[in-house]
C-alpha cells in the first residue's frame, strides 16, 4: 500500500489521490475505531449518535464481552485523538454466517449518544438500490501493520516515524465489478442472496489477503457498505480476489439497521 500525505481541507472526497493518509478530521467525521480495550480490530462508521456500523466478523466473538471493547471516535488516528467511549452492547446481523461474506454486519451500542463536532458526526446511508456501474467508490481505513510483517522492508516496522503514520486513516479509491461478473464470483463462493452485495475490483490496492476490516464505502458522502473481513480459504496476494461489500440499501439489510437503531423486533425484510 503506498500512503501520500495529503491536507484534505475543504477537498471532495472524489479528489483523492489513489491512496493518502487523511491529516484533517474533518473530511471523514463519522469514522470509527473499534478497540479491545487498546488493540485496534476494526473500522466502523457512525450511522446514528448512538450507534456504529462494522464488520461482524471482526467483533462476533466479543458480542458476550462487549464491556472489553471501545471505539474511539472522532480522530484519524486510532491511538489517541477524539474522544474513547465504551460499548453497551453488540448487535450481529441475523443472517451473519462466516462462511461467506454476505450479511457481515454488526451493529454496536453506545450507552449514549455522542455530541456532534466539526470532527464527530454520523454519516447518512445509501436509502435505494442503485447499479454502481462505472463510480469509484472512497473506502478509508486504518492500515494494518501486519501487511509489511513479511515484506522486504519489514525491519522498518520497527520504525517510530512508521509506526506512527500506520495509525493515520487512509484512503483508496475502489472501483466496482460488473454486476454480472459480480453475480457469478458470488456464486461460487457460496453467497445465495447476491442482491445484497457489491464487489470491489482490489486491482492491486489493497491486499486480498487482508482485508481493511470494517471499512465504510463510501461514494458521493453517503454510506453505501461495509467492507467486509470474509477472504477465501487459499487466498494468493498474486491472484487477487474481489472485495466484497455488504449494500445498506439492501431491503434486509436497510429494514434490519432501522428496526434495531429504533428498538423494534426484525423478522426478516
Amino acid at each position: 500500500m503506498i500512503l501520500n500525505n495529503v491536507t484534505l481541507n475543504e477537498i471532495n472526497h472524489n479528489d483523492l489521490e489513489e491512496h493518502a493518509v487523511v491529516t484533517d478530521g474533518v473530511t471523514f467525521p463519522f469514522m470509527a475505531a473499534i478497540l479491545k480495550r487498546s488493540k485496534f480490530l476494526s473500522a466502523g462508521a457512525l450511522i446514528e449518535p448512538s450507534w456504529v456500523l462494522t464488520a461482524a466478523d471482526s467483533v462476533y466473538l466479543l458480542r458476550e464481552a462487549s464491556r472489553t471493547v471501545r471505539v474511539r471516535l472522532g480522530s484519524i488516528n486510532y491511538k489517541k485523538g477524539g474522544i474513547v467511549v465504551p460499548v453497551k452492547y453488540i448487535v450481529i446481523h441475523p443472517y451473519f454466517d462466516d462462511e461467506t461474506p454476505g450479511y457481515d454486519l454488526a451493529l454496536i451500542r453506545l450507552p449514549e449518544p455522542v455530541r456532534e463536532t466539526p470532527t464527530l458526526k454520523p454519516i447518512l446511508l445509501q436509502m435505494f438500490m442503485e447499479e454502481p456501474n462505472g463510480s469509484h467508490f472512497i473506502v478509508p481505513s486504518w492500515p494494518d501493520p501486519m501487511l509489511f510483517a513479511d515484506s522486504a522492508d519489514s525491519e522498518l516496522i520497527k520504525s517510530t516515524e512508521l509506526i506512527k503514520r500506520l495509525r493515520l486513516l487512509s484512503v483508496t479509491h475502489m472501483h466496482p465489478l460488473d454486476v454480472d461478473d459480480c453475480e457469478d464470483d458470488l456464486v461460487s463462493i457460496g453467497v445465495n442472496d447476491t442482491a445484497i452485495m457489491m464487489c470491489l475490483d482490489t486491482d492491486g490496492l489493497v491486499d486480498p489477503c487482508s482485508r481493511d476490516f470494517g471499512a465504510p464505502v463510501v461514494l458521493n458522502g453517503l454510506l453505501w457498505g461495509i467492507l467486509s473481513t470474509w477472504t477465501v480459504d487459499d487466498c494468493n496476494i498474486d491472484s487477487p480476489v474481489s472485495a466484497y461489500v455488504s449494500l445498506v440499501a439492501a431491503p434486509n439489510i436497510t429494514t434490519w439497521i432501522y428496526s434495531t437503531v429504533h428498538g423494534m423486533k426484525w423478522g426478516g425484510a
